[in-house]
């Protein structure tokens, strides 16, 4: 007989076919908003069951458990930039920081909260405690570029996508490969050659299934770690070295007519700097992420003015 918690689960169903027409608008431009809004839609279309599976699993593992009885708010303490800011040299939370206010990052919390256009999640069959879990593993975009040592330039990003598909998605190598998500840095033509891209490619997602044999990323304390070595850090996440220490993706010139066309040219940096300056403002992304377009660009562009978070959420509500 099912408990009452069982008796409430929901997950989304599996449907292929929504993945592959999501992946097409996300291959588009993957770094345009209109294509990284898809792009977790992709993930549930692709997981359906498995997403509930994954909670499932959370509920076996002794701190997975943990996580989902407490419900920590992990997007709190990734957006909270003084409190990061603060945390000791060498970090994990200090790296973090760092990575962030670079001023070409774009903020995993700004695509992880592309979920939030048109109330499109709202419409997913998913109960709260699944609810809870997808959106906190959509928030770790920017930790994984920390804890992999991927930049975020477009050769990074696409090395980052093959170890999060061996680590947070837990997908087989083939199956990495022959995603919308793998396709799109198999199309990228690095400078260093394809065959030795497609090996750093291999390398990364090895690198990322490594470690989620040794610590499953669904149930990773990282509010517990922010303030730890980033080397402990790594070193209880099981994040082995890359092979070739000396490696530079920022410096591998990428002329293809992929990159050129579809990831180069899409992304709006005045809107991004926009976004991080009214989250750190104090303005949840949530409801930034759901406003109209005319209202956000208000809000982005009060931020960038140095407004506080005060006028901020009247601008908002407006």
């Amino acid at each position: 007989m099912l408990d009452a918690r069982e008796a409430n689960w929901r997950y989304p169903e599996r449907n292929l076919w929504a993945a592959v027409r999501d992946g097409l608008v996300w291959l588009s431009g993957p770094v345009s908003e209109r294509g990284a809004s898809r792009a977790f839609r992709v993930a549930l279309h692709m997981g359906g069951r498995k997403v509930h599976e994954r909670r499932l699993a959370m509920r076996e593992h002794p701190m997975g458990r943990r996580l989902l009885d407490e419900r920590p708010d992990l997007s709190a303490a990734l957006n909270d930039m003084p409190a990061l800011g603060a945390m000791p040299e060498g970090s994990l939370g200090r790296a973090f920081h760092a990575f962030m206010d670079h001023p070409e990052t774009i903020p995993g919390y700004l695509l992880s909260g592309l979920i939030y256009r048109d109330d499109w999640i709202d419409t997913v069959p998913m109960d709260e405690e699944l609810r809870w879990a997808f959106e906190r593993w959509i928030q770790t975009h920017d930790l994984m570029h920390v804890v992999s040592g991927y930049g975020a330039d477009l050769a990074g990003e696409g090395l980052n996508i093959y170890f999060t598909g061996g680590y947070n998605l837990g997908i087989s190598w083939r199956t990495t490969f022959w995603s919308p998500f793998g396709l799109a840095p198999r199309l990228m033509r690095p400078g260093i050659g394809t065959r030795r891209w497609h090996g750093c490619l291999r390398e990364a997602w090895q690198r990322g299934d490594a470690a989620r044999r040794h610590l499953p990323f669904e149930s990773v304390p990282w509010e517990e770690l922010l303030p730890q070595p980033l080397a402990d850090a790594r070193a209880t996440l099981g994040v082995v070295p890359v092979a070739d220490p000396t490696m530079d993706s920022s410096e591998w010139t990428d002329e293809s007519f992929f990159t050129r066309t579809f990831l180069a040219s899409n992304v709006d940096y005045e809107s991004v700097r926009g976004v991080k300056a009214a989250v750190e403002a104090g303005v949840p992304v949530r409801e930034l992420m759901r406003s109209d377009a005319e209202t956000r660009s208000r809000v982005e562009k009060l931020a960038l003015d140095g407004a506080e978070a005060e006028v901020l959420l009247e601008a908002l509500a407006a």
